[in-house]
């Protein structure tokens, strides 16, 4: 018995909601450094946007250090702590993040390698 188009039809339904993001999530700034949106991946755990992606931070003593996809070994310096605690606040007010979250985030980097 031959089947008609429209009892094969598809229902329309409503648009899927893309997953929620965190407020912080790099995706949503078109002039964030490379370095920077990497950081911000491997801080949120989120899919990495770069190549090669930091698959891993330390901190030690005023120096954020990184490991990455080409290099497993903590030798790659991001720079001053202070200067990713400045960024993550100045992002996370460019995002309208809670300073909650956001100070939970400059725990976690602070916490990081230890």
């Amino acid at each position: 018995m031959p089947h008609s188009s429209a009892a094969l039809a598809i229902p329309d339904l409503p648009p899927v909601p893309p997953p929620a993001r965190h407020p912080m999530d790099p995706r949503r700034g078109e002039s964030l450094s490379p370095m920077f949106a990497a950081f911000l991946c491997w801080l949120l755990d989120v899919e990495p946007m770069t190549d090669p992606a930091i698959t891993g931070i330390a901190v030690s003593g005023n120096s954020v250090l990184a490991a990455t996809s080409d290099d497993p070994l903590f030798d790659a310096h991001l720079g001053s702590l202070e200067d990713f605690e400045r960024n993550l606040r100045g992002w996370g007010d460019a995002c309208g993040a809670s300073p909650s979250t956001v100070d939970a985030l400059v725990a976690r980097l602070r916490r990081a390698g230890r």
